[in-house]
Protein backbone atom coordinates (compact mmCIF):
# COMPACT_ATOMS: atom_id res chain seq x y z
CA UNK A 1 0.00 0.00 0.00
CA UNK A 2 1.20 3.59 -1.00
CA UNK A 3 1.63 5.72 1.75
CA UNK A 4 -0.30 8.86 1.39
CA UNK A 5 1.14 12.04 0.11
CA UNK A 6 2.70 14.48 2.43
CA UNK A 7 0.74 18.28 1.80
CA UNK A 8 2.84 20.98 -0.12
CA UNK A 9 1.13 23.78 1.49
CA UNK A 10 0.16 23.35 5.58
CA UNK A 11 -1.85 25.85 7.43
CA UNK A 12 -1.99 25.32 10.88
CA UNK A 13 -4.09 28.21 13.23
CA UNK A 14 -3.76 30.93 10.78
CA UNK A 15 -5.05 34.25 11.55
CA UNK A 16 -5.04 37.66 10.32
CA UNK A 17 -6.15 40.74 12.84
CA UNK A 18 -6.11 45.07 11.15
CA UNK A 19 -6.07 46.67 14.00
CA UNK A 20 -9.40 45.39 16.16
CA UNK A 21 -10.80 43.83 12.28
CA UNK A 22 -9.88 39.90 11.95
CA UNK A 23 -9.40 39.18 8.37
CA UNK A 24 -8.65 35.26 8.37
CA UNK A 25 -10.00 33.92 11.29
CA UNK A 26 -8.12 30.58 12.90
CA UNK A 27 -7.61 28.52 9.32
CA UNK A 28 -6.60 25.09 9.20
CA UNK A 29 -5.72 23.48 5.44
CA UNK A 30 -3.44 21.16 3.79
CA UNK A 31 -2.79 21.12 -0.02
CA UNK A 32 -1.40 19.00 -1.87
CA UNK A 33 -0.23 18.65 -5.11
CA UNK A 34 -2.70 19.89 -7.36
CA UNK A 35 -4.87 23.04 -8.81
CA UNK A 36 -6.26 24.38 -5.65
CA UNK A 37 -8.47 27.50 -5.91
CA UNK A 38 -9.86 29.87 -2.52
CA UNK A 39 -13.17 30.73 -4.02
CA UNK A 40 -15.11 33.53 -2.06
CA UNK A 41 -16.69 36.97 -2.25
CA UNK A 42 -14.74 40.36 -1.95
CA UNK A 43 -13.38 41.10 0.55
CA UNK A 44 -13.69 37.09 1.65
CA UNK A 45 -10.06 37.04 3.40
CA UNK A 46 -8.62 35.05 -0.12
CA UNK A 47 -5.79 37.49 -0.84
CA UNK A 48 -4.69 38.13 2.72
CA UNK A 49 -4.02 34.16 2.91
CA UNK A 50 -2.22 33.85 -0.04
CA UNK A 51 0.10 37.16 0.65
CA UNK A 52 0.44 34.75 3.85
CA UNK A 53 1.55 32.06 2.72
CA UNK A 54 3.81 33.97 0.43
CA UNK A 55 5.38 35.22 3.03
CA UNK A 56 4.54 38.76 2.35
CA UNK A 57 2.34 39.44 4.97
CA UNK A 58 3.25 38.31 8.58
CA UNK A 59 0.50 36.06 10.24
CA UNK A 60 -1.19 37.31 13.76
CA UNK A 61 -1.46 33.90 14.50
CA UNK A 62 -0.44 30.42 13.23
CA UNK A 63 1.98 28.82 10.54
CA UNK A 64 1.93 28.85 6.78
CA UNK A 65 4.59 25.92 5.78
CA UNK A 66 5.37 25.54 2.17
CA UNK A 67 7.08 21.91 1.70
CA UNK A 68 7.98 21.37 5.41
CA UNK A 69 9.20 24.59 6.15
CA UNK A 70 7.58 27.76 8.21
CA UNK A 71 7.78 30.51 4.96
CA UNK A 72 8.39 33.41 7.05
CA UNK A 73 11.90 31.12 8.18
CA UNK A 74 12.43 29.53 4.89
CA UNK A 75 15.40 30.41 2.83
CA UNK A 76 15.94 32.25 -0.51
CA UNK A 77 15.83 28.66 -1.77
CA UNK A 78 12.65 27.89 -1.19
CA UNK A 79 11.43 31.09 -2.14
CA UNK A 80 12.94 30.76 -5.70
CA UNK A 81 10.53 27.77 -6.32
CA UNK A 82 7.69 29.66 -6.33
CA UNK A 83 5.94 32.25 -9.00
CA UNK A 84 3.53 34.78 -8.11
CA UNK A 85 1.24 37.14 -10.08
CA UNK A 86 -0.57 39.42 -7.83
CA UNK A 87 -3.96 40.86 -8.61
CA UNK A 88 -2.61 44.43 -9.05
CA UNK A 89 1.03 43.46 -10.86
CA UNK A 90 3.16 46.03 -10.89
CA UNK A 91 6.15 46.08 -13.43
CA UNK A 92 9.32 48.51 -13.83
CA UNK A 93 7.35 50.77 -16.69
CA UNK A 94 10.92 51.54 -18.49
CA UNK A 95 11.80 48.03 -18.81
CA UNK A 96 10.63 46.27 -21.73
CA UNK A 97 8.51 43.14 -21.95
CA UNK A 98 11.89 40.85 -22.49
CA UNK A 99 14.46 42.87 -20.13
CA UNK A 100 11.23 42.67 -17.52
CA UNK A 101 11.03 38.56 -17.72
CA UNK A 102 15.07 38.28 -18.04
CA UNK A 103 14.96 39.93 -14.53
CA UNK A 104 12.94 37.52 -12.92
CA UNK A 105 14.33 34.56 -14.20
CA UNK A 106 17.94 36.03 -12.70
CA UNK A 107 16.13 36.62 -9.57
CA UNK A 108 14.67 32.97 -9.08
CA UNK A 109 18.78 32.08 -9.84
CA UNK A 110 17.81 30.20 -13.20
CA UNK A 111 20.33 29.84 -15.60
CA UNK A 112 18.85 28.66 -18.35
CA UNK A 113 18.08 32.44 -19.42
CA UNK A 114 19.20 32.74 -22.74
CA UNK A 115 17.04 34.85 -25.21
CA UNK A 116 15.30 31.83 -26.82
CA UNK A 117 13.75 30.94 -23.43
CA UNK A 118 12.89 34.21 -22.52
CA UNK A 119 11.04 34.57 -26.01
CA UNK A 120 9.24 31.34 -25.43
CA UNK A 121 7.53 32.62 -22.30
CA UNK A 122 6.79 36.14 -24.38
CA UNK A 123 4.81 33.73 -27.60
CA UNK A 124 3.18 31.61 -24.62
CA UNK A 125 1.27 34.53 -23.33
CA UNK A 126 0.17 36.08 -26.21
CA UNK A 127 1.83 39.56 -26.14
CA UNK A 128 2.34 40.77 -29.49
CA UNK A 129 5.70 40.54 -30.74
CA UNK A 130 6.13 43.87 -31.81
CA UNK A 131 6.08 44.76 -28.21
CA UNK A 132 8.48 42.56 -26.37
CA UNK A 133 11.30 45.54 -27.19
CA UNK A 134 8.78 48.03 -25.97
CA UNK A 135 8.84 49.66 -22.57
CA UNK A 136 6.03 48.24 -19.90
CA UNK A 137 4.57 52.03 -19.93
CA UNK A 138 3.47 51.66 -23.41
CA UNK A 139 1.44 48.69 -22.68
CA UNK A 140 -2.65 48.14 -22.47
CA UNK A 141 -4.09 46.50 -19.24
CA UNK A 142 -4.47 43.17 -20.50
CA UNK A 143 -0.97 43.05 -22.00
CA UNK A 144 0.72 44.00 -18.62
CA UNK A 145 -1.88 40.68 -17.75
CA UNK A 146 -0.48 38.39 -20.01
CA UNK A 147 2.80 39.65 -18.97
CA UNK A 148 2.37 39.36 -15.32
CA UNK A 149 1.08 35.40 -16.30
CA UNK A 150 4.27 35.40 -18.21
CA UNK A 151 6.57 36.28 -14.94
CA UNK A 152 4.29 34.02 -12.56
CA UNK A 153 5.71 31.05 -14.65
CA UNK A 154 9.07 31.97 -15.78
CA UNK A 155 12.09 30.46 -14.03
CA UNK A 156 10.32 27.09 -13.50
CA UNK A 157 9.17 27.24 -10.54
CA UNK A 158 7.52 24.42 -8.80
CA UNK A 159 4.13 26.11 -7.29
CA UNK A 160 2.61 29.17 -8.67
CA UNK A 161 0.01 31.22 -7.17
CA UNK A 162 -2.24 33.44 -9.33
CA UNK A 163 -4.89 36.17 -7.66
CA UNK A 164 -7.46 36.93 -10.35
CA UNK A 165 -5.10 35.97 -13.08
CA UNK A 166 -7.61 36.95 -15.62
CA UNK A 167 -8.69 39.79 -15.04
CA UNK A 168 -8.32 42.31 -17.60
CA UNK A 169 -8.11 40.03 -20.28
CA UNK A 170 -10.46 39.86 -23.20
CA UNK A 171 -12.86 36.41 -23.33
CA UNK A 172 -11.35 34.76 -26.09
CA UNK A 173 -7.87 35.44 -23.94
CA UNK A 174 -9.88 33.48 -21.35
CA UNK A 175 -10.35 30.50 -22.43
CA UNK A 176 -6.75 30.42 -24.57
CA UNK A 177 -5.38 30.90 -20.52
CA UNK A 178 -7.39 28.80 -19.16
CA UNK A 179 -6.29 25.40 -21.46
CA UNK A 180 -2.62 26.79 -20.93
CA UNK A 181 -3.20 26.88 -17.28
CA UNK A 182 -4.31 23.04 -17.37
CA UNK A 183 -0.88 22.71 -19.44
CA UNK A 184 1.01 23.78 -16.92
CA UNK A 185 -0.72 21.60 -14.27
CA UNK A 186 -0.28 18.34 -16.04
CA UNK A 187 3.07 19.41 -16.42
CA UNK A 188 3.25 19.23 -12.59
CA UNK A 189 3.30 22.50 -11.11
CA UNK A 190 1.02 22.98 -8.38
CA UNK A 191 -1.07 26.12 -8.96
CA UNK A 192 -3.26 27.80 -6.36
CA UNK A 193 -5.90 30.33 -7.75
CA UNK A 194 -7.56 32.98 -5.75
CA UNK A 195 -11.03 34.31 -7.52
CA UNK A 196 -14.24 34.76 -7.28
CA UNK A 197 -15.10 34.38 -10.75
CA UNK A 198 -16.80 30.60 -10.40
CA UNK A 199 -16.99 29.47 -14.60
CA UNK A 200 -13.13 30.06 -14.39
CA UNK A 201 -12.40 27.97 -11.20
CA UNK A 202 -15.05 25.73 -12.26
CA UNK A 203 -13.00 25.12 -15.32
CA UNK A 204 -9.28 24.78 -13.86
CA UNK A 205 -9.01 23.71 -10.52
CA UNK A 206 -9.50 20.44 -8.63
CA UNK A 207 -9.72 21.21 -5.22
CA UNK A 208 -11.23 24.38 -4.08
CA UNK A 209 -12.09 26.04 -0.33
CA UNK A 210 -15.07 28.32 0.42
CA UNK A 211 -13.65 31.43 2.02
CA UNK A 212 -16.01 33.60 4.03
CA UNK A 213 -15.27 36.27 6.17
CA UNK A 214 -12.47 35.15 6.86
CA UNK A 215 -13.65 31.60 7.73
CA UNK A 216 -13.02 28.39 5.31
CA UNK A 217 -17.13 26.95 5.52
CA UNK A 218 -15.89 23.91 2.91
CA UNK A 219 -13.11 22.53 1.27
CA UNK A 220 -12.65 19.37 -0.48
CA UNK A 221 -12.02 17.99 -4.60
CA UNK A 222 -14.90 19.57 -6.23
CA UNK A 223 -16.23 16.19 -7.29
CA UNK A 224 -16.97 15.53 -3.55
CA UNK A 225 -18.41 18.48 -2.93
CA UNK A 226 -20.79 18.01 -5.62
CA UNK A 227 -21.64 14.94 -4.20
CA UNK A 228 -21.85 15.65 -0.46
CA UNK A 229 -24.80 18.87 -1.66
CA UNK A 230 -26.51 16.30 -4.14
CA UNK A 231 -25.73 17.46 -7.18
CA UNK A 232 -24.88 14.38 -9.42
CA UNK A 233 -24.57 15.58 -13.09
CA UNK A 234 -20.98 14.90 -14.57
CA UNK A 235 -19.53 15.59 -17.84
CA UNK A 236 -17.03 14.55 -20.22
CA UNK A 237 -15.03 16.24 -22.66
CA UNK A 238 -12.29 15.83 -24.65
CA UNK A 239 -8.81 17.69 -24.07
CA UNK A 240 -6.72 16.52 -26.04
CA UNK A 241 -7.73 16.78 -29.80
CA UNK A 242 -4.94 14.86 -31.53
CA UNK A 243 -5.47 11.41 -29.86
CA UNK A 244 -7.00 8.24 -31.27
CA UNK A 245 -10.23 8.10 -29.67
CA UNK A 246 -12.83 10.39 -29.90
CA UNK A 247 -15.51 11.46 -27.59
CA UNK A 248 -17.88 9.01 -29.51
CA UNK A 249 -15.91 6.17 -28.93
CA UNK A 250 -15.72 7.05 -25.77
CA UNK A 251 -19.45 7.89 -24.89
CA UNK A 252 -19.86 3.79 -26.76
CA UNK A 253 -17.24 2.29 -24.36
CA UNK A 254 -19.06 3.96 -21.14
CA UNK A 255 -22.60 3.13 -22.32
CA UNK A 256 -21.63 -0.43 -21.79
CA UNK A 257 -21.07 0.42 -18.08
CA UNK A 258 -24.44 0.50 -17.66
CA UNK A 259 -24.57 -0.23 -13.68
CA UNK A 260 -22.38 3.02 -12.85
CA UNK A 261 -25.18 5.15 -14.22
CA UNK A 262 -28.21 6.67 -12.70
CA UNK A 263 -29.21 6.96 -16.21
CA UNK A 264 -28.23 6.76 -19.69
CA UNK A 265 -25.17 9.15 -20.94
CA UNK A 266 -25.91 11.64 -23.52
CA UNK A 267 -23.66 12.51 -25.96
CA UNK A 268 -23.52 16.31 -27.43
CA UNK A 269 -21.48 17.64 -29.79
CA UNK A 270 -18.40 17.77 -27.81
CA UNK A 271 -19.21 16.41 -24.89
CA UNK A 272 -20.72 13.43 -22.38
CA UNK A 273 -22.99 14.08 -19.82
CA UNK A 274 -24.83 11.91 -17.30
CA UNK A 275 -25.72 11.28 -13.78
CA UNK A 276 -24.06 8.59 -10.75
CA UNK A 277 -23.47 8.61 -8.03
CA UNK A 278 -20.41 6.77 -8.22
CA UNK A 279 -18.04 9.36 -9.40
CA UNK A 280 -14.49 8.20 -8.12
CA UNK A 281 -15.30 4.81 -10.52
CA UNK A 282 -15.76 7.24 -13.28
CA UNK A 283 -12.03 8.76 -12.13
CA UNK A 284 -10.52 5.77 -11.94
CA UNK A 285 -12.06 4.43 -15.50
CA UNK A 286 -11.05 8.50 -17.19
CA UNK A 287 -7.84 8.24 -15.74
CA UNK A 288 -6.12 5.20 -18.02
CA UNK A 289 -7.39 8.23 -20.87
CA UNK A 290 -5.61 11.44 -19.87
CA UNK A 291 -6.97 13.47 -23.22
CA UNK A 292 -10.50 13.43 -21.24
CA UNK A 293 -11.59 15.67 -18.59
CA UNK A 294 -14.63 14.66 -16.21
CA UNK A 295 -16.22 17.32 -14.03
CA UNK A 296 -19.44 18.18 -12.23
CA UNK A 297 -21.91 19.56 -15.11
CA UNK A 298 -21.00 22.98 -16.15
CA UNK A 299 -23.05 25.12 -13.41
CA UNK A 300 -22.62 22.77 -10.31
CA UNK A 301 -19.86 24.73 -8.17
CA UNK A 302 -21.74 27.90 -9.17
CA UNK A 303 -24.88 26.14 -6.82
CA UNK A 304 -22.25 24.72 -4.47
CA UNK A 305 -21.26 28.38 -3.79
CA UNK A 306 -24.94 29.65 -3.25
CA UNK A 307 -25.40 26.62 -1.05
CA UNK A 308 -22.57 27.19 1.47
CA UNK A 309 -21.71 30.95 1.04
CA UNK A 310 -25.53 32.24 0.66
CA UNK A 311 -27.53 29.13 2.53
CA UNK A 312 -29.62 28.66 -0.95
CA UNK A 313 -31.07 25.68 -0.94
CA UNK A 314 -32.02 23.74 -4.40
CA UNK A 315 -34.71 21.37 -5.57
CA UNK A 316 -33.65 18.85 -7.75
CA UNK A 317 -33.43 19.83 -10.90
CA UNK A 318 -33.37 23.38 -10.40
Amino acid sequence: MLAPKKPIIKIQGLSKEYYTKIVVDNINLEISDSCFAFLGPNGAGKTTIMLMLLGLVKPSNGTPSIFGTNILNSSSKIKRKIGYLPENVGFYPKLTGRKFLKLIISLRNNKLNNNNQIESYLEWSGLEKNYWDKPIKSYSKGMRQRLGMAQAFAGDPKIVFLDEPLSNIDPLGREEFIQKIRKKREEGITIIISSHIILEIEQIADYVAFIDKGKIRASDKISNLAQIHGFNEYEITRINQNNNVTIKDFFEFLSTEKELFSDSPKLLSDKIIFSTNNPEKIFDIISDYPDFNFIPISGTLNKIYKKIIRGELFEKGK
